[in-house]
């Protein structure tokens, strides 16, 4: 990603306008920002990110009314940016367990056969899930590891599902409570 040069202002727009794009749409959010005092005028990131080969639409002329849920992004943007995602579900998937005992019966819980089509889907929906912040992840994984290593019976589920509830978050209220001591040994990681 960072061969597009992207200035902090152009990379929150950027994630602001896949919000309000129509697959997303909430664009709640870049109603906000654009209501909040800045410096730097919409127009004015829209043209550069057309000049950097972000977007491909034809801009608005300053005072016209701007629709953000018709954002066409280029496909070779696009490309890359789903390509770092893979790079981050592909990590989670490396640190999530694969076998998990639950009750004496072994299960295959790298699963995510059952709500994505592809391993490539998978991976754009936990990248979007954590908003494609490297940040975010470290801590996720973080987590996971935590999990595997006190045997506690939180990640109890297959990736996709673990996923899409965001169960990381029962994780990390789980660790910053006060159960460091407990440890319920009711899994076994394989």
């Amino acid at each position: 990603m960072e061969k597009y040069n992207l200035t902090i202002e152009e990379y929150f727009v950027t994630e602001l306008l896949f919000l309000a794009c129509e697959e997303e749409r909430h664009p709640e959010y870049l109603v906000k920002y654009l209501s909040l005092k800045t410096n730097n005028n919409l127009l004015d990131i829209l043209t550069s990110l057309k000049s950097k080969s972000i977007i491909k639409n034809k801009l608005p002329k300053a005072g016209n009314s701007f629709n953000p849920g018709i954002i066409d992004f280029n496909k070779v943007f696009l490309h890359n940016y789903k390509k770092y995602s893979n790079e981050l579900g592909q990590d989670l998937m490396r640190h999530y367990p694969s076998i998990a005992v639950i009750q004496g019966r072994e299960y295959n819980i790298q699963n995510y056969a059952k709500k994505f089509n592809s391993e490539e889907e998978f991976c754009y929906f936990y990248g979007k899930s954590i908003g494609w912040n490297a940040e975010k992840h470290e801590e996720v994984v973080k987590l996971v590891e935590w999990a595997k290593e006190t045997s506690c019976n939180l990640i109890n589920i297959n990736i996709a599902d673990f996923v899409v509830i965001k169960s990381w978050n029962k994780i990390k209220e789980f660790k910053e409570n006060s159960y460091e001591g407990l440890i319920i040994d009711t899994m076994t990681v394989l």
